[in-house]
C-alpha cells in the first residue's frame, strides 16, 4: 500500500494537517509576538496554513519544509494569493536533506512531524539549535492520555515509549534548555474533525474511483483506522502545543 499516497489524500479537505480549529491557530499566532522582518521556519510544514498566518501576521519571511510535493503545490499556491510568494522559501525535502543554518530562525515550527528528527526530544533539541538566543520553539506532537491498552499499540505498531504525557512533552523542553512560555492541547471537536476529515476524504475517493487499484486497500485501512478511533485514540491519544524561548 502507498502510505505517502494515502496520507496526501486523507489530507485532501484539511486545512491544517493537524487537529487544530482555525481558532486556535490564529491565538497561537497572537502568542508570538513576533518583530517585522523576523525569519519563521516550518519543519513538516504541509500545506503552511499556519506558518502563511505568522508570515502575515508579522510581516516575516518564511521557510517551509516537506517531503510531500503535493502539499507544497498547495502551500504555494496559497502563498500567492495572500501576496506572500517573494516572501517565502520551500523546501521539498526532508529536514536532514535541508542545510539549514544554526542560529539563524526567530521562531522554528514543528506541528506532528517530531519524527522527522527522531523522537520528541530529538525535534526539540535540533529547533533549539537552529533558533537565535531569544528565539520561540512552537511544536505540537501526540502524547498518550492514559496507559495504551496492548491491542492499541498492536495497532500502531508502536510501544508505550513512543509518546510521553502532556506534563512530559512539556518538561523535554527544559531538558534541551528552553523555558516554557505556553501549552494548550487539542480537544475533543478538533480531533473529531481532523479524523473525520481523514476518513470522509478516502470513502468519498473509493466510491469516485472503483477501479483505482489503491481503492480497496485505502478503503480497509482507513475503515479499520476510524474504529480504532473510535475504541482507543479518542480517550487514549491527545496532541499538544508547547512553545518555548531560548534564553540569550
Amino acid at each position: 500500500m502507498n502510505k505517502f499516497r494515502l496520507t496526501t489524500l486523507a489530507h485532501k479537505d484539511h486545512l491544517f494537517c493537524s487537529p487544530m480549529s482555525s481558532t486556535k491557530a490564529d491565538e497561537l499566532v497572537e502568542l508570538l509576538e513576533l518583530a517585522a522582518s523576523s525569519r519563521v521556519l516550518d519543519v513538516g510544514c504541509g500545506k503552511a496554513e499556519f506558518l502563511l498566518r505568522a508570515v502575515q501576521r508579522y510581516v516575516a519571511t518564511g521557510v517551509g519544509v516537506d517531503p510531500n510535493g503535493e502539499f507544497l503545490r498547495a502551500a504555494r499556491a496559497h502563498a500567492e494569493v495572500r501576496g506572500l510568494g517573494e516572501r517565502m522559501q520551500w523546501h521539498e525535502a526532508c529536514a536532514a536533506d535541508v542545510a539549514l543554518e544554526p542560529a539563524s530562525f526567530d521562531l522554528a515550527l514543528c506541528f506532528g512531524s517530531s519524527h522527522a528528527f527522531g523522537s520528541f526530544e530529538q525535534a526539540l533539541a535540533a529547533l533549539a539549535a537552529l533558533v537565535r538566543p531569544g528565539g520561540q520553539v512552537l511544536i505540537a506532537d501526540p502524547y498518550w492520555r492514559q496507559e495504551p491498552a496492548a491491542e492499541y499499540l498492536a495497532f500502531l505498531g508502536a510501544s508505550a515509549a513512543t509518546h510521553l504525557t502532556h506534563a512530559g512533552n512539556e518538561a523535554a523542553g527544559l531538558a534541551v534548555g528552553l523555558v516554557p512560555l505556553y501549552s494548550c492541547v487539542s480537544n475533543d471537536d478538533e480531533w473529531d474533525h481532523y479524523e473525520g476529515l481523514f476518513c470522509r476524504a478516502v470513502e468519498r475517493f473509493a466510491r469516485d474511483h472503483p477501479g483505482d487499484p489503491d481503492a480497496q486497500p485505502f478503503l480497509e485501512r482507513i475503515r479499520a483506522w476510524r474504529e480504532c478511533y473510535r475504541r482507543w485514540s479518542r480517550s487514549t491519544l491527545g496532541f499538544g502545543f508547547y512553545l518555548y524561548s531560548k534564553p540569550c
